[in-house]
């Protein structure tokens, strides 16, 4: 080959792009091109099939429209160049730079070149995306893991099973991407924006969506309790829910504004109210019994003395919740937000409206608070025999009196936490963070 053959190739191209006689498309497919440079250069339209282009510099280059099908882009640096509708389908994009570029309707699926050989997935493992656009790009079955795509633009894109684990996508826009049975484990999407993504099926474990945006989003199948959603925009307003449950609602509104004089308790057992919007209602007395609320913001409710067994509360936002007395048993608490609720015992009172002495305490017996943040809240009196705590934040709250015999509070952080005559018989405690709270010599038979 002779020294000036890929250079005479991309002039061509140059002028074929410019309309020039002489001029002739550029087909560098299989070529190496290592030690070529790319900076600034136009290749529109070019085919690089297979071309091997590792490590190479291609920084504010335009590739747009090229054929790049399985080509070995590894550590190269395209900052800012564009590959919109690029066909980078089985591409080699291993610690690739594409800090602010553009690929627009780029295809990155899998593909393979050789004739019989298995689809190979793009690899873009360990890439550096940030701030690129990637809107109505097809990425499914891809491997981003690892990448960083903080403040880049995917809205449209198609990302359905795509490995996007460990990666970076903070402050990112997905709207409207399809990111179907993706897995988004360890993620950061702190702040992104998913306002009608398709979600379903995804998973979120150790994912951190604060304060992200998932408004209209589609969440079928999908743990929240995985995931850390603490000020992410979740609920749907009541309006969105069928007519019966806005009745239901509605009448056990009035039934509390009465007195119990008009309107009805509202039964809400086994109904699927999810992320609904609720915040600063009053609950109480209602039947909640296997109610799905996961996601919900149910901010300032009240629920006094409602029943809750196995009601399904995976990430809901229950800060500063009234929850006194309330027969929570084997709810599903994971990950939910209870910052300064109250769930102390409510005083019983006679026929005619005087206290009894008796304390009804609210009854967390065997429900799941595992990652639960209930930094400041007041559980004195509240039984939490047999419930899981592990990972829980209870950094401050009040337990005085509680009884969390048999509980699981492994890894439990209890900095500062009021245990003043409170029962842990067999509570399993192993790395539980204690200061403040009780001694060693203070725990009775516990085993580990």
């Amino acid at each position: 080959m002779r020294k000036l053959e890929i250079p005479e190739i991309i002039k061509r191209h140059i002028l074929w792009i410019k309309g020039v006689n002489g001029g002739q498309p550029a087909d560098l497919s299989l070529r190496d091109l290592r030690k070529y440079k790319f900076d600034r250069i136009n290749l529109h339209k070019a085919k690089l099939a297979g071309a091997n282009m590792s490590k190479c510099s291609v920084r504010q280059a335009d590739l747009s429209q090229c054929d790049m099908f399985s080509v070995m882009l590894d550590g190269a640096d395209m900052t800012q160049s564009k590959l919109d509708n690029a066909d980078l389908r089985g591409a080699h994009l291993r610690g690739v730079i594409l800090e602010g570029a553009s690929l627009v309707g780029a295809d990155l699926r899998g593909g393979a070149l050789m004739l019989g050989g298995d689809a190979a997935e793009a690899a873009l493992t360990n890439a550096v995306l940030d701030h690129a656009n990637l809107d109505n790009a097809n990425i499914s079955g891809a491997n981003l893991a690892g990448s960083s795509m903080h403040h880049s633009s995917m809205r449209g894109a198609r990302m359905e099973g795509t490995n996007l684990s460990d990666g970076n996508m903070r402050g990112s826009s997905l709207d409207g991407a399809i990111l179907k049975n993706a897995n988004l484990s360890n993620t950061n999407l702190n702040g992104a924006s998913l306002v009608g993504a398709d979600l379903s099926g995804v998973t979120l474990k150790g994912t951190d969506l604060t304060n992200a945006d998932l408004n209209d989003a589609n969440l079928e199948g999908v743990d929240l309790a995985e995931a850390n959603v603490t000020g992410a925009k979740l609920s749907r307003p009541t309006s969105e829910f069928p007519a019966d449950i806005q009745r239901i609602l509605k009448e056990h509104f009035e039934w509390i504004e009465s007195g119990g004089r008009t309107g009805a308790r509202a039964d809400l057992a086994d109904s699927d109210i999810e992320r609904i919007d609720l915040p600063n209602e009053d609950l109480s007395g209602a039947v909640l019994k296997r109610t799905a609320m996961s996601g919900a913001n149910l901010e300032a409710c009240r629920f006094v003395m409602s029943e809750m067994e196995e009601a399904r509360l995976a990430g809901a936002n229950l800060s500063d919740a009234f929850l006194e007395g309330a027969n929570l048993q084997r709810a599903d608490l994971r990950s939910a937000n209870l910052v300064s609720a109250q769930l102390v015992a409510v005083n019983l009172k006679d026929a005619s409206g005087k206290p009894t002495g008796r304390l009804w305490p609210a009854n967390l017996t065997g429900a799941n608070l595992a990652g639960a943040n209930l930094e400041g809240a007041d559980l004195s009196n509240a039984r939490l025999t047999d419930a899981d705590l592990r990972g829980a934040n209870l950094t401050g709250a009040n337990l005085s009196h509680a009884l969390l015999d048999g509980a699981f509070i492994a890894d439990a952080d209890m900095t500062d936490a009021v245990l003043d005559g409170a029962s842990l018989e067999d509570a399993i405690r192993e790395a539980v963070v204690l200061d403040g709270g009780l001694e060693e010599d203070e725990y009775l038979d516990v085993a580990v």
